[in-house]
């Protein structure tokens, strides 16, 4: 026990190194390429090796250190002529006299000569001194391989990592990963992405395993569990990332004997969903962002109208704005609701929620529905000020400017993402979701006033006895349009950036509505409106002060 804790304590006093293995790393002598473990050194006196034999092939090891700025050997490391040896460590007494004087800039080569009954191979790698800063992260590795060397204890999984970077626009660097601490037989793997792609990119990544002893490469979910931001359907952005894989119990594990591989592949069209998580609250420093590659199992539960936030991405397309001269209920001033083509030329992602009194309050601290139901339903008496600001906020559409103590800039100050009103395109693009008529379910309406089309769809004035709820109702409990968005028909009237004016019947591309105005668009009815009132290409124009118990809104993030 008094040699275990020593060994224990050197670990503790930084004694280690963290070698970063590829794929290809195995000395093998049937002519294949040899190849070498890149190993980086702390400032301190070990080393740790770890060269892959083929089995049952005896060999002898030594490993030697020269300057690279002046070929001058610095150390005679180590000698080893066991049979099939592939770990240890190495003693590098680096204060002898020779060579006290070394830089933790200077990069060393270190040379690896090994003698085999096929013959002699000779290795190189360069190696570079980190910062003793780094012996702090890095003690544990070395610690839990000792204590792992225990007979009948649980081995420590010293893991290989490969940082693959195949694909033109994602590159995986830093992974490192090591046995989660103290004693647990899970494993944390760290690692980052990092992308040459303009604008919000999003990566799928894989990890895999495979032992030395030539088992087939497998997933690891498929191994043992992944938790964190390795669950199921997570997608990820460039950044450092971590996830937590905790092995089958029908896997056998071994001191170094596991490699793990991370690999990543730009999947920005396939990340169908964006979540912010906010139950941090007013207190968090920011806001963490994921990705979904589809709706979670069990569907959108409560947490998502109250500690989470989740978009759904719209992709670019072109549709006619505005409604026919013979729909039900429509605008007949001359051009309120003309008929034109539209296109969007950028990806966004809108909420397919109204935002929500729980959403609103962890942002801001505060409720100012008049209405309090509850925290999943969604928050009323709120205005175009409240959102944006009254001052920067004031300058759509010459600039996209926000106060940074408003409502959307709090948002952005603390997820990094462009977060706005929609446009008033956005909003109907978004709520028609391909549908050219009066409602987004494909139905035009039966009536102007009471219409079961409408009823199907949200909350208006003659369905608020349905058994859903009183007034407004928290979203989500109505037919969802073809995109997986709810309530744009009814519940809250929903504010937009654009200004109010008629519509030209000139084709638009991006449009971002008029240059000045006095009122801003609202759109979609309320749970007091009529039927006719809530139709897809309905609008009206509301001052940018004004709030109100039937005023609502939902947020959408650009590419």
């Amino acid at each position: 026990m008094s040699k275990l804790l020593s060994l224990f304590i050197g670990a503790l006093l930084c004694t280690t190194v963290l070698a970063s293995e590829l794929w290809s790393d195995a000395v093998t002598f049937d002519g294949s390429p040899i190849t070498s473990t890149p190993i980086t050194l702390l400032t301190t006196d070990q080393i740790f090796y770890s060269s892959a034999l083929a089995d049952g092939d005896p060999r002898s090891l030594e490993l030697t250190a020269t300057d690279t700025a002046d070929s001058t050997k610095v150390a005679e490391l180590f000698y080893d002529d066991s049979q099939t040896a592939v770990e240890g460590t190495a003693s590098w007494n680096y204060e002898a006299p020779a060579y006290d004087d070394f830089s933790k800039s200077d990069v060393y080569e270190l040379k690896e000569t090994i003698v085999t009954s096929e013959g002699t191979e000779v290795l190189t790698r360069n190696v570079k001194i980190l910062p003793e800063p780094a012996c702090f992260v890095l003690f544990a590795i070395l610690g839990g391989l000792l204590i792992a060397r225990r007979k009948g204890a649980l081995m420590l999984l010293v893991l290989t990592v490969a940082s693959v970077g195949a694909f033109a626009d994602v590159t995986v660097t830093s992974v490192t990963a090591q046995q989660a601490w103290p004693f647990k037989r899970s494993v944390v793997i760290n690692y980052t992405l990092e992308s040459n792609t303009q604008g919000a990119t999003v990566f799928s990544v894989d990890f895999y395993g495979t032992f030395d002893d030539g088992e087939t490469i497998f997933n690891l979910k498929d191994r043992g569990t992944l938790e964190k931001e390795g669950a199921s359907g997570v997608l990820f952005e460039a950044g450092t990332h971590k996830v937590i894989w905790t092995p089958s119990s029908d896997l056998t594990l071994k001191s170094s004997n596991l490699k793990i591989k991370v690999s990543a592949a730009d999947i920005t069209s396939e990340a169908t969903y964006l979540v912010v998580d906010l139950s941090g609250g007013t207190g968090a420093s920011s806001y963490p962002v994921s990705y979904l590659s589809s709706v979670p199992e069990g569907g959108w539960g409560n947490e998502y109208k109250t500690t989470k936030l989740v978009l759904r991405l719209v992709q670019p397309g072109t549709f006619t704005m505005g409604s026919p001269s013979d729909e039900i209920g429509r605008d007949t001033s001359a051009s309120g609701e003309l008929q034109h083509q539209v296109t969007l030329t950028k990806p966004y992602y809108i909420g397919i929620f109204e935002m929500t009194q729980g959403q609103y309050e962890r942002i801001m601290g505060k409720n100012p529905a008049d209405i309090v139901i509850a925290q999943d339903h969604s928050v009323n008496e709120v205005s175009y000020d409240m959102i944006r600001g009254t001052n920067q906020g004031q300058n759509w559409p010459a600039d996209n400017n926000v106060d940074s103590d408003s409502f959307i800039g709090v948002l952005r100050n603390k997820t990094g993402l462009v977060f706005d009103l929609p446009t008033e395109a956005q909003w109907e693009y978004a709520c028609r979701a391909e549908t050219t008529t009066a409602l987004n379910s494909g139905k035009d309406l039966t009536n102007a006033t009471v219409c079961p089309n409408m009823a199907e769809v949200g909350r208006y004035t003659h369905n608020t006895t349905d058994g859903k709820g009183n007034y407004f109702v928290a979203p989500g409990q109505y037919l969802v349009n073809n995109w997986g968005i709810y309530d744009m028909h009814g519940n809250l009237a929903e504010l937009c950036l654009d200004y109010y004016a008629g519509y030209s019947a000139d084709s638009q591309t991006d449009p971002k509505g008029p240059s000045t105005g006095t009122l801003r668009v609202q759109r979609g009815g309320d749970w007091e409106d009529i039927a006719s009132e809530c139709r897809s290409a309905r609008r009206v124009g509301i001052d940018s002060n004004y709030h109100h118990q039937t005023f609502g809104f939902r947020v959408v993030v650009e590419q």
